[in-house]
Formats: structure tokens, sequence, C-alpha cells
């Protein structure tokens, strides 16, 4: 019995070895597997920023269309005029066009400077309005037309220094023929 024994206790310990070693070899698949993850996670990370990146800075124009525009130093500021109701021409009927106009300006201090004007430009752009015919208001370029024309009256009629004498453009906020 003593041989039994004997040969049972090298068993034994063998077999702890072996379950130590296998312990570790899983260990090391873990952390393999682990490293593997991260660094295809950080791979994959650092490829869809670099795609961020070249979708964020537009492609070179030609020399010839580039065009340099000011800094802009914030959002952008605006003059709203009172909306105006004006009886426009549509052959014997007479017809209302209801309409809110706004100005988009340079900056804040352009805003100011044409609110001394709104009674000046009111009253011409009633003229203009009351001018037009409901065919010519109907179409997009009959609007466009008339946003042209009111942005054109504008800068020929408000002082300031600066391009365009501050006036970007001109928006409308409603626009209704009834």
């Amino acid at each position: 019995m003593s041989n039994a024994k004997a040969a049972e206790a090298p068993a034994e310990g063998g077999g702890d070895e072996e379950a130590a070693k296998k312990k570790k070899k899983k260990m090391m698949i873990i952390i393999i597997a682990a490293v593997v993850l991260l660094a295809g996670g950080g791979g994959g990370a650092f490829f869809m920023m670099k795609k961020d990146k070249k979708k964020k800075k537009p492609a070179p124009e030609p020399e010839e269309e580039v065009v340099e525009e000011p800094a802009k130093k914030g959002p952008p500021a605006f003059t709203i005029l009172d909306p105006f109701v004006v009886n426009i021409s549509d052959g014997d009927e007479k017809r209302y066009l209801q309409i809110g106009i706004t100005f988009q300006v340079t900056d804040a201090k352009a805003s100011d400077n044409m609110k001394a004007y709104v009674p000046i430009l009111r009253s011409r752009i009633l003229l203009i309005l009351a001018s037009k015919q409901v065919k010519e208001l109907q179409t997009v370029p009959g609007k466009q037309a008339l946003m042209d024309e009111l942005l054109d009256m504008a800068r020929d009629t408000v002082q300031y220094k600066g391009k365009d004498r501050g006036i970007v453009d001109v928006h409308f906020s409603s626009f209704v023929i009834q």
C-alpha cells in the first residue's frame, strides 16, 4: 500500500501543475483578446476621427471662384419690420397682400442705424408693394425680383459706413395673397 500511496502522490502533484498551466493559458488568452479588442477599438476611433476632420475641411475651390468674406463675429443681426397689408391689383379685382419683411444686417450697430430709417423704408416699401400685380408675386422668380428690388431700395435709403450700407439681405417672414 505504501507503493500505491507513493504512486498517487506524484500523480496528484502533476495534476496541480497541469491545472495551473491551464489557468495561465486561459488568463493569457483573455489578456491577449482584451489587448486586441482595445487596439482595434482605438484604431477604429482614430480612423473615424480622421474621416470627420476630412469632412470638416471643404475642398479648395479654384482660385477664380474664391470670394473672401469678412470674418463673422457672431450670429447674424436682423431688423424686423412690422407686417404690411397692401391692396394689389388682379385685373378688375382688388386683392390683399400681407407680407412680413426682415432685413439681415452686418451687425447690431447696423441694425440700430437702420431703425432710424424705418419710417422712410416703410413708406417706400408700401409704394413698391402697391405697384405689384398678383401674377408677378405668385411665382418664385417674381418673389425673388421683389426681394432684389427691396434690397436695392434699402441700400439706397440707409446711410451707413460699410459694405452695402450694412444690409446683407432681405427675407420674407410671411407672404399671403388673398
